[in-house]
Order: C-alpha cells, then sequence, then structure tokens
C-alpha cells in the first residue's frame, strides 16, 4: 500500500480488529500524527509509531470482557443493576402495596424483558420466532443453527473464534434449554456455564443448570449451583438474600464500568484515525511497513 489515507485505514481496521478481542486497550494522551506508520506487536503491547518512537500511541492489552462488538449501549446494564438491586425484598423503590413476591415477580418479568431485547427489536423478534418453532422436536435441529447463527453473528468478532456471550446472553439461554430438550445434556451445562460466567446473576440459567445436573446425577454440580442461585423471600433466608443481591450488583458494577471504558476506547481511536486520515490526505509518499 503507497497512499497515506490508504495506510491508515487499514491500521485502523487492524487496530479496531484488536480491540474486538476481550482485551481493554489504554491509550496514551499523546494523538497520533505521523505519516509512516508501523505496527508492533509484543504480545501484550501493541503499539503505533513512526521512525520516532517518541510519537508512538501505546495501547496496553488487559482483561476485559466488555469488549467486542463495538460501541454497547450501556443503558440496558445499567437496568439489570437497578433490577438486581430491587431483589432486596426492602428496598426503597419496591412497591409498599404489594408483596414480596408481587415485587420479585414484577422485578423477574422485566430482566427477562432486558435479556430477550438488548440488541435491538429486530434480533428479538428473531429469538423469539425461533422459540415458536420449538413445541414441534421436528424443527429442533433447525432451532439450534438459529440459535447459533444468532450467537454467532451477535457474540463473536471477526477473526476470533471465542464468544463473548456478554454482548447477548439470551440465545445461548434459549440454546442451552432446547439441548436439555434434545437430552443433550453435558452440552447444555456447557452452555449454561457459559452464560452465568457473563451474567452470574442471570436466574434462569441457575435454574436450568440445576435441572441439568440433577439429570446428569451430578450431586456436587446440583448443589453447587443451588448454592448460587437467589435465595427464597422466607425470613430465615432474608440475609443470605441481601448477600446475594449486594454480590451480583458489585458483579454487575464491576461490567459497566468496563462497558465505560471499552466505549471511551472505541471513541478515542475512531477520533483519532478520523483526524489523521484527513490530515494526511494529499500525502502520497507514506507507506506500508
Amino acid at each position: 500500500m503507497h497512499s497515506s489515507s490508504s495506510s491508515l485505514v487499514i491500521v485502523a481496521a487492524v487496530l479496531l480488529g484488536c480491540i474486538a478481542r476481550s482485551c481493554a486497550f489504554v491509550l496514551a494522551p499523546k494523538q497520533l500524527m505521523t505519516k509512516k506508520v508501523s505496527i508492533h506487536d509484543h504480545g501484550t503491547i501493541l503499539w503505533l509509531s513512526n521512525d520516532d518512537d517518541d510519537d508512538a500511541i501505546d495501547i496496553s492489552i488487559t482483561d476485559n470482557k466488555m469488549m467486542g462488538g463495538g460501541i454497547r449501549d450501556k443503558s440496558f446494564l445499567e437496568r439489570e443493576i437497578e433490577l438486581i438491586s430491587r431483589l432486596d425484598p426492602d428496598h426503597a423503590d419496591n412497591n409498599a402495596e404489594y408483596s414480596d413476591l408481587q415485587n420479585q415477580e414484577l422485578v423477574v418479568s422485566e430482566l427477562w424483558t432486558i435479556w430477550y431485547g438488548e440488541r435491538g427489536p429486530l434480533n428479538e423478534q428473531r429469538l423469539r420466532s425461533i422459540e415458536e418453532t420449538l413445541g414441534d422436536p421436528s424443527q429442533w435441529e433447525i432451532a439450534e443453527q438459529k440459535y447459533m447463527e444468532l450467537i454467532n453473528e451477535q457474540c463473536k468478532s471477526d477473526g476470533e473464534s471465542k464468544l463473548n456471550l456478554c454482548n447477548w446472553v439470551e440465545p445461548a439461554n434459549r440454546l442451552a434449554t432446547l439441548l436439555y430438550l434434545m437430552g443433550r445434556l453435558k452440552e447444555s451445562k456447557t452452555w449454561c456455564e457459559a452464560i452465568l460466567e457473563a451474567k452470574p446473576w442471570h436466574i434462569g440459567a441457575l435454574s436450568g443448570i440445576v435441572m441439568v445436573c440433577v439429570q446428569l446425577r451430578d450431586k456436587e454440580g446440583a448443589t453447587k449451583y443451588i448454592q448460587m442461585g437467589l435465595p427464597n423471600l422466607s425470613t430465615e433466608m432474608r440475609s443470605a438474600r441481601k448477600a446475594w443481591v449486594e454480590k451480583n450488583v458489585e458483579t454487575a458494577t464491576e461490567q459497566l464500568l468496563q462497558l465505560q471504558s471499552s466505549n471511551e476506547i472505541y471513541e478515542k481511536i475512531s477520533k483519532a484515525f478520523s483526524k489523521e486520515i484527513v490530515s494526511t490526505d494529499d500525502d502520497s509518499s507514506s507507506s506500508w511497513q
């Protein structure tokens, strides 16, 4: 490649492809304003530089499960945190005129609405249309394929094999349910475990994996996931329920901070490359190295 703008477009594409991994990138303050660009990848550090490394933008790679898939709407996760908090029966936002059970049912219903719809109405419609076919076992193989299409489309970045279910967990949860119905219990359990890694407060997956473990005669697994589940509303379990809520609010809040950070990084890189492409558009002397 020889034109400056073409080189920078490629650099941008490479960088954004790297960002799509489950990594967080921290940009140094200095903006990239260079005509000859090289990419160096030394495993844990990736940077752009010209011939003078003083002009490099360092991008440090750290674990961040919220990366991948571009800028994401954080409002869904913010609302999830509010709803998880309200699973505490003493939460101030719960309706005092309702019973604890009625308040729980309202909260859980809205959580399901979020999980189905967090990738937009068209994707939700696709997900629900697959689910409508599950009453006919002859359609299960096709349904499995369609679930996998949704999962790969929404949770896998280009060039990467690892799924990031934080992008959209519900197709995987529906697939785990289907695999359970098909008797493929070990596969169902594997999917449930992946879902709970992404959203340990997902009460559907917490319930489902216990059912799978029981069918597998996995007493240890059943006990483990029963203990991870949402404690009931009895007086005896009230303290345990509050502890469950506190723990999962903390976990979800950590994910929200990661998501905010990754969104900011995408925006910074986008602005940096937009500025650079404009500033070097008339220069045809630089090369891709």
